[in-house]
C-alpha cells in the first residue's frame, strides 16, 4: 500500500518527505532533521529536473543518494555550525550558585582574617577564603571550594 502510494507520487515523494522533515525540525529541539530534510529536497529536485533523464535513477539509487547526501550534509553542517560545549553554557552553572560568581570583582565587606571573610554579591553575602586582606579591598572571585568563594586581590 505504501509502495503504491510512493509510486503514484513519483519524484514528488522526495520533496514531500524533505519538506516534512524540515517542518518537523521546527517543532523538535536540536538541529538534526534539517540535514535529512535538505537531502530529501535535493533528491526531489534532481528527480524533477526537466533537463535530466531519470530513467537510470530507480528508487534504489535515489535511496542510496539520499543516504549519501544526508551523511555529507551532517558532516558539513556540524563542521560549519558547531554546537557549544556544555562548559561554555551558562545553564550548566544553574545548579552551582558559587560557580556562577567566578570572575566577578567586588569589595570585601568583612576583612579576610585567618583566611576567612565575606563579600556582598548582588543582595547576598558570601563567605570567602584567601590571604589576609583588610575590609574594603577590591577582590576577584577565582574559584569555589567547600562552600566558600576563593578570592584574590585585584
Amino acid at each position: 500500500m505504501i509502495a503504491q502510494m510512493l509510486d503514484g507520487l513519483g519524484p514528488w515523494a522526495w520533496l514531500i518527505l524533505g519538506l516534512l522533515l524540515l517542518s518537523a525540525e521546527l517543532v523538535m529541539p536540536g538541529v538534526f532533521l534539517m540535514w535529512f530534510g535538505l537531502a530529501g529536497v535535493v533528491i526531489g529536485i534532481l528527480t524533477l529536473a526537466p533537463f535530466t533523464d531519470v530513467s537510470w535513477w530507480p528508487w534504489q539509487a535515489q535511496l542510496v543518494g539520499f543516504g549519501v547526501l544526508s551523511l555529507i550534509f551532517i558532516v558539513v553542517g556540524t563542521r560549519l555550525f558547531p554546537t557549544r560545549g556544555s562548559e561554555d553554557d551558562a545553564s550548566s552553572k544553574m545548579n552551582d550558585p558559587l560557580g556562577r560568581h567566578i570572575g566577578i570583582e567586588t569589595n570585601l565587606i568583612e576583612a579576610l582574617e585567618n583566611g576567612s571573610g565575606r563579600v556582598k554579591i548582588g543582595d547576598t553575602t558570601w563567605r570567602v577564603t584567601g590571604s589576609d586582606m583588610p575590609e574594603g579591598t577590591r577582590v576577584r572571585v577565582v574559584s569555589s571550594k567547600d562552600g566558600a568563594l576563593q578570592v584574590e586581590a585585584v
